[in-house]
């Protein structure tokens, strides 16, 4: 079994057409500096993302672009 930290993340990708009003969820997150790469790449005017720790579901933290 790995150590590695999974991650989820509640996501306002600055469209309020696209997901939920504009909030798209993404699951098991293995890396947050490259979700934070593709996040630029595939929504530019994103405005931030809630990051939740994937087996205890508690909030780690908000990063923005």
């Amino acid at each position: 079994m790995s150590n590695q930290k999974v991650f989820n993340a509640i996501v306002n990708v600055g469209v309020a057409e696209l997901g939920n009003k504009g909030y798209i969820t993404y699951h098991k997150i293995s890396s947050l500096e490259r979700f934070k790469l593709f996040l630029g790449d595939k929504y530019p005017q994103w405005k931030f993302a809630t990051i939740y720790d994937h087996l205890t579901k508690s909030k780690i933290e908000v990063i923005k672009p």
